[in-house]
């Protein structure tokens, strides 16, 4: 009797380790996620009364002259559909742009509350960035709303750098859980 006792006790425990180590029952298995991808643009203003980025800390801090380890900079820049100032506004991207002892990388943390078709609240995330580079990658680590649960990137790209009205185009590529 002891020993098929046994034998069922070995066997339940290698079907609950099979079971276990299949993945079927991890949260991410548990949950369906989509795939979201969307496209805008960041339009910067440095010229009053319209401004969407100040310098607040730093030895020299400036928002468009050269910039010192600490500088801060802090902004609330628009967001619309398509890279022409006319475009419909969507949103607002805020947070702050930190210098890093490498003049031309920054440390940017930031929300980006924004309304599009079918999707309406906010992304949040941070990275290192070199605004030197023709493209770089911002991490989106949580949202609100319709973008709860919000993981993935955005891959950011010069439009226009002019001194005084920059502009950005984002695209979006996000995975978000099915609510």
């Amino acid at each position: 009797m002891e020993r098929s006792h046994g034998m069922s006790t070995v066997a339940l425990f290698l079907s609950a380790l099979c079971i276990v180590s299949s993945g079927c029952c991890s949260p991410v298995n548990a949950m369906k996620m989509k795939k979201v991808n969307f496209t805008y643009y960041l339009h910067d203003d440095f010229v009053p009364p319209d401004v969407t980025a100040v310098a607040v800390a730093g030895a020299n801090a400036s928002v468009t002259g050269p910039s010192a380890l600490g500088d801060v900079t802090v902004f609330d820049s628009i967001l619309r559909e398509t890279a022409s100032n006319a475009s419909a506004q969507i949103g607002h991207h805020s947070g702050l742009l930190v210098s890093l002892s490498d003049p031309r990388e920054k440390f940017i943390t930031f929300v980006t509350s924004i309304t599009i078709p079918g999707y309406s609240g906010t992304l949040s995330g941070s990275c290192r960035i070199n605004f030197t580079a023709p493209s770089w990658e911002e991490a989106i680590n949580s949202g609100t709303g319709s973008f709860e649960g919000a993981r993935g990137h955005l891959t950011v790209s010069a439009v226009s750098l002019t001194p005084t009205f920059p502009v950005l185009k984002y695209k979006a590529y996000l995975i978000l859980p099915h609510h």
